[in-house]
């Protein structure tokens, strides 16, 4: 009777788990993206990033340009996004003693302007920011580096909002 009864529950259990695999999504590793249509990826695509003047901008502008093109060249843009990057880092917790840990913020914004090239009109902007914490101790070189490893994460988090807000203005242009 207990053997029955536990063949019936392994049963029941396989069949569950059977009728809940397909909610498993599959998506191919080097497919495209399935979430975003292929019209938003040509256009996309089709924006070139103007230069900017700091470290942490050439972060900001790398990340979009490999999230906006994989890396690869365009030979005619429609869209420019000229950006303006700033960075702040601040201390949490300044206590005077370095010699204990304190907490740090740097904080990323970035403001955009995406430029049709036809035209020179401005076709939309605005302005998107990230934060990403450090933790600062006795060494000086050590803080040197959490303070760029976070200026670079911060970088990277700004760069996706962009491509997102650039998704959201193109597809409100087309």
């Amino acid at each position: 009777m207990i053997s029955s009864a536990a063949s019936i529950l392994r049963t029941v259990f396989a069949a569950t788990a059977l009728l809940a695999l397909p909610a498993c999504v599959y998506q191919p590793l080097y497919g495209t993206n399935s979430y975003m249509s292929q019209d938003a990826a040509i256009a996309l695509a089709q924006i070139h990033v103007a230069e900017v003047d700091s470290r942490v901008g050439q972060q900001v502008r790398n990340q979009l340009i490999f999230q906006l093109q994989g890396g690869r060249d365009i030979p005619e843009p429609v869209y420019e996004l000229r950006l303006r990057v700033t960075d702040n880092t601040r201390l949490q917790a300044a206590i005077k003693d370095v010699a204990d840990n304190t907490a740090g913020v740097v904080s990323v914004i970035a403001s955009y302007d995406l430029i049709n090239v036809a035209n020179h009109t401005r076709v939309a902007g605005g302005s998107r920011s990230a934060s990403a914490s450090f933790d600062r101790t006795g060494q000086s070189f050590s803080n040197e580096r959490a303070v760029r490893d976070a200026q670079n994460r911060a970088a990277r988090l700004v760069a996706e909002e962009l491509r997102l807000a650039l998704a959201a203005d193109i597809a409100g242009i087309q």
